[in-house]
This record gives C-alpha cells, structure tokens and sequence, in this order.
C-alpha cells in the first residue's frame, strides 16, 4: 500500500527508515531509498531530494555518516516531530531551480491540474511540497549565513574601536612626555 509522499516531511521519513531498517552500521543510501519508496509514493525527483535531505541531517547533526552509511546520532530527538533543516554554503550557491510564471502561464497550469487523476495530482502535490521544503531550507540557511556575517561585522567593529582607542591613548600619552 503506497502513501503520498506530500503528508510526511522527507527528513522524517528518512529517520524512520534508519530506525526501522536496524542495521548496525547504518543504512546506506539504497536501502532508506528502497524503504521509502516500498512505503510512499515519491516524487520524480526523489533521489535528488533524497541526497539533499541526507546532506541536510549530517550537517544539522541529526545523522552521522560514516563509509556512505547513515546512523541516527544517539543525542538526536525522537523520530517524528518538527525537525530543523540546515544547508551548507555549497548546496545553498548551487543552481536556483525557483520558477517565475506570468498569470497566463499560471492559468495554463492550472487548467492541467483540472484533468489530473487523483495519483497524478497526489504526485503533483508532493513534488510541490518537497520544492517548498527546499525553498524554506535555503531560506533559512540564508537568514543563517546574514546573521552570522552581521555577528561577524559587529565583533570586527568593536575591535576596529578597541584598536582606534589603544592608539588614542598612547598618542595622548607621547604628547604628555
């Protein structure tokens, strides 16, 4: 029996798979795939968005990954739940695949989706969600980086002062003399 993909976030159903699959080393990237596709209905593109979401879990610390095998990491929340998504700057500069459609492109596609079976737009549907997950996860790593970076400029701003302040006194101590 398949499930839609769309009703389940790909970072748990990853975990669920690892849980599940209780091998010692860890499972692979065959076999969480092999798991979630006997259980769900993924979309077209679910290998690309398997890697990624795979990348995602080992940078977030929620996965290890050791020989092209991952783990669950023992200090990691319980299966289910609201998980938090983090990218790396390499998958965060890679290729922007957001679409910008006019309305008359809009209304084309919406007229396609009115002939859709129900696993056509089941399908549909998860695709669209899983693009929104990604969307959200580089949004988020993007809001990450600029804080980051204004952490950065603000710690180089108070040593920038610091260094300008340390010259102030000792010029004012060489006018003393």
């Amino acid at each position: 029996m398949y499930v839609c993909l769309s009703f389940f976030r790909l970072d748990d159903l990853i975990l669920e798979a690892i849980f599940k699959l209780k091998e010692p080393s860890g499972s692979n990237k065959a076999a969480i795939a092999a798991y979630i596709e006997d259980q769900y209905w993924p979309p077209a593109d679910f290998q690309r968005l398997l890697s990624t979401k795979l990348k995602s879990l080992v940078n977030s610390g929620k996965l290890l990954k050791v020989n092209q095998k991952y783990r669950i990491r023992p200090s990691s929340p319980s299966l289910g739940g609201i998980s938090t998504r983090v990218y790396s700057a390499e998958e965060m500069h890679g290729e922007n695949n957001a679409k910008h459609l006019t309305k008359p492109q809009v209304d084309a596609e919406l007229e396609k989706m009115k002939g859709m079976t129900k696993e056509e737009a089941a399908v549909f549907a998860a695709k669209a969600v899983a693009e929104a997950e990604v969307a959200m996860s580089e949004a988020e790593e993007a809001a990450r980086v600029a804080e980051a970076a204004e952490n950065d400029a603000e710690a180089a701003k108070a040593f920038l002062e610091a260094v300008t302040s340390s010259i102030r006194d000792r010029n004012a101590a060489s006018t003393v003399e």
